[in-house]
């Protein structure tokens, strides 16, 4: 934890102004390098940037960044870490956090809405005087019923991507309409894309399709096209709204039974530390939607230094991952599991979809005898007898 928080320090510190703390925009952009203030003119996509000099960048970064359409506009994209930060400048303009994430400030930073100095040891994030004037003078319940429409319409774009992977816009549209009163118009979806994909999203538009960050890198065009043409015709899963919208989150999966079940096995019988295990059921799930073969799955284990005590214990925690996978989320499907998919009326060729993993043989599993008196491989610190071996 030392050596993260030591390095966590040292990139806040990297981007840092070295020097006494100041308020006034102006003098915070004279504390700024020319590079800095190119790199701050080029973000905010100033004109003519690329022939001023140091003062000229100054006067008119000044004036660009305290113009109130100009920051609605940057502060329209804000996460809601983002947010958060600002909304506490806003009635505290110094904060002090050694220690804070650089991706909370960054966005924030690279627009001139906040920027960080240190001094004497002591990490501050400040808030320009002259930025706090400018929100000022902004309709604030107009801005907010902008920016949570906005941010509505973000989380929708990351929770389908996140569950199908792929979605036409057009589909998109009609999934978030049915599930909201206020209607989204087309041209207002091409809008309002417009202005998030203006940022970093982890996702884009490729092909026509709303895609995943995953699927857009370069290397992953294949797989893209892979997906392009399985999906093709495979009917929709749509969840309710408040389900569909936990797929937000980059970090959540739907728990099914099945994975309680897996989950519960492996704390009683393999291993007695909750956090491994929670951390390795996670790994199976992603894996399992990645469509891992069950050589990937057992990897996990293996790992981790988990070891089965009898090949009848590999053969049951199989049965019971190849449970997991079927009835799992596949962007293949649509976002319906392999199970759901066999319950489709009709359609004969996705009779197949069901998965059976086949029992795995003594040269893919490791098994290891245990004495009831030798440590307990799950780093327990108790005898097998006292731990797993009971």
């Amino acid at each position: 934890m030392e050596d993260y928080n030591e390095m966590l320090e040292q990139m806040n510190i990297q981007h840092a102004i070295i020097g006494d703390v100041t308020t006034s925009l102006p003098d915070i952009l004279q504390d700024l390098t020319k590079v800095r203030l190119s790199s701050l003119a080029s973000a905010c996509n100033l004109p003519g940037r690329s022939k001023m000099k140091k003062q000229e960048l100054i006067e008119a970064l000044t004036a660009y960044m305290t113009d109130a359409e100009h920051l609605q506009s940057a502060l329209l994209i804000t996460d809601a870490l983002e947010w958060q930060l600002f909304e506490s400048l806003l009635r505290q303009p110094v904060l002090q956090n050694n220690l804070i994430l650089i991706e909370h400030y960054w966005y924030l930073m690279n627009h001139g809405l906040v920027f960080t100095y240190f001094s004497e040891g002591q990490l501050y994030i400040v808030m320009p005087d002259e930025i706090r004037d400018a929100y000022a003078q902004l309709d604030h319940a107009d801005f907010h019923n902008k920016r949570t429409g906005i941010q509505l319409v973000h989380e929708y774009i990351l929770a389908m991507t996140h569950l199908y992977g792929v979605i036409e816009p057009d589909k998109f549209i009609e999934i978030y309409n049915g599930q909201n009163s206020e209607p989204l118009e087309q041209e207002r979806f091409k809008e309002l894309f417009e202005m998030l994909a203006s940022r970093e999203q982890n996702y884009t538009m490729a092909g026509g399709y709303i895609v995943d960050g995953y699927l857009s890198a370069e290397e992953s065009r294949e797989e893209l096209e892979e997906l392009l043409s399985q999906i093709n015709d495979k009917p929709q899963y749509v969840p309710k709204r408040e389900d569909l919208l936990k797929y937000a989150d980059d970090d959540y999966f739907e728990m099914t039974p099945q994975l309680t079940k897996l989950r519960a096995y492996i704390q009683k019988e393999i291993c007695r530390d909750a956090e491994m295990v929670e951390y390795l059921i996670d790994d199976i799930q992603l894996a399992c939607t990645m469509q891992a073969a069950p050589g990937d799955l057992i990897h996990e284990f293996e790992r981790r230094g988990l070891k089965f005590q009898s090949m009848e214990q590999a053969d049951i925690v199989v049965a019971l991952m190849n449970d997991v996978y079927n009835h799992t989320r596949l962007w293949i499907y649509r976002g319906h599991t392999p199970f759901e998919m066999n319950r489709i009326a009709g359609n004969v060729e996705l009779r197949s979809a069901h998965r059976q993993l086949s029992p795995l043989s003594k040269s893919q599993v490791s098994v290891t005898k245990i004495g009831r008196n030798e440590p307990c491989p799950c780093n327990s610190g108790f005898k097998y007898k006292k731990c797993c071996g009971k």
